[in-house]
């Protein structure tokens, strides 16, 4: 996350001498009850824990869906279009203007899943509700700068605090795009059999934990927008940074509270298919297409991930900085290599696309306005221009697939 990871040794030096008073953290197994509000409500799932409950949402999903989700190809063939948004701090700016320009373009399916991390979570939403939502998402990427995202804590504060920043400017933000308006679009769409996913990282539990946002805009529960909005703050909850977002849980007449912090703890991506059988669920779905159906998976790399040289000097906070900014490259470079083959399991049809290896941002600060603004650009113009899309992850040789452009795949 470029040089924000700079902050991350001193946050983490200064903040190490106190600690802030919690309720119990909640043992495992991870329980679906938000409050007593969301009770008998199966809104979140534990992928590392229990499979049974995410493959009877997705099975639903197929089994109950609308036409609407799905396309019909020149060839007379159901494809289904699934859409994963990685994690990316203001890179973020990038896959928003490619959506816009893959709108423009007119090649843009409509997505039967979508998911996303962290800055994807925030961009999710508006992609699953489709070009409509393209102002949106365009004027949340292209008109804020670092002062709407966070701010800076002093030092005094910052030795009794969790993170070397507050999140009151994002969780304006949030509140200002995702409102009572949104949250019935996404449950209408959710009802049709299409689902909306976003990951953040149960601290105490150590794994992730998928949220159903389609659910949870249907659900009766008065804090439904309330607690929309805090799974986006949660998803893009960078440790030591940005402070965690506490959830609170009702389990057996007990309450507990659990710490969720940014999805890109565990992963930078992620889609749904390596949790089940895609290609049998479609088919006890369908049994009538019988195997005359495709799939495509296309994600969205919120960065680079090509190796960039850049020599390093002997001090704690540089070699920590650099690694920090490795660790979080090679991750999302790891989700690209798991989401292909996961994919190639369930004959879904991989592609991903990432920021240009020969693209230079003119600053190494987040969220700066204007490098916003380039990569926003950067991202319309190669969508407009026809994404080519890449269809092995980097670095394998075998059996890969040529790049192909949008209207050579199915859409």
């Amino acid at each position: 996350m470029r040089q924000i990871s700079l902050l991350l040794p001193l946050a983490i030096a200064l903040a190490a001498c106190g600690t802030l008073a919690r309720q119990p953290a909640s043992p495992p197994p991870v329980t679906t009850a938000i409050n007593d509000s969301f009770e008998g409500e199966e809104i979140r799932y534990a992928p590392l824990e229990d499979l049974a409950k995410i493959q009877n949402n997705i099975s639903r999903a197929f089994t109950n869906e609308s036409p609407e989700c799905y396309t019909v190809g020149d060839d007379g063939k159901p494809v289904y279009n699934y859409l994963a948004v990685s994690g990316g701090g203001s890179d973020g700016a990038f896959g928003a203007g490619m959506l816009n320009g893959w709108t423009k373009a007119g090649t843009r399916p409509r997505f039967k899943i979508v998911t996303g991390v962290s800055t994807g979570g925030l961009i999710a939403p508006f992609a699953f509700l489709g070009p409509d939502y393209d102002d949106e998402l365009r004027l949340s990427y292209t008109t804020i700068d670092a002062s709407r995202v966070f701010e800076l804590r002093g030092l005094l504060p910052l030795l009794w605090s969790e993170s070397f920043t507050s999140t009151a400017p994002l969780r304006q933000l949030i509140d200002t795009y995702i409102d009572d308006k949104v949250l019935k679009a996404i449950a209408i769409e959710h009802a049709k059999g299409r689902r909306l996913f976003i990951a953040s990282t149960n601290l105490d539990n150590e794994q992730p934990v998928i949220w159903d946002m389609g659910a949870i805009a249907s659900s009766k529960s008065k804090h439904r927008l309330e607690l929309f909005r805090k799974v986006l703050l949660a998803s893009a909850a960078i440790p030591s940074l940005f402070p965690p977002v506490i959830f609170d849980v009702a389990r057996d007449g007990k309450k507990y509270q659990e710490l969720h912090v940014d999805g890109g703890v565990v992963f930078q991506s992620f889609f749904v298919g390596s949790s089940t059988d895609l290609q049998a669920t479609i088919r006890s779905a369908h049994p009538d297409w019988g195997e005359n159906f495709a799939q495509n998976l296309y994600v969205i790399r919120n960065g680079w991930v090509n190796p960039v040289f850049q020599p390093v000097e002997r001090g704690l906070t540089s070699i920590t900085s650099r690694a920090i900014l490795s660790m979080f490259k090679m991750s999302g470079v790891n989700d690209l290599w798991r989401l292909y083959f996961s994919s190639r399991d369930d004959n879904v049809l991989f592609h991903y696309t990432a920021i240009p290896a020969d693209y230079t941002p003119s600053t190494t600060q987040q969220f700066d306005n204007a490098e916003m603004n380039r990569e926003f650009k950067l991202g319309e113009k190669i969508a407009l221009d026809g994404i080519q899309w890449v269809m092995s992850p980097p670095g394998y040789a075998g059996q890969s697939q040529p790049t192909v452009p949008p209207e050579q795949a199915h859409n």
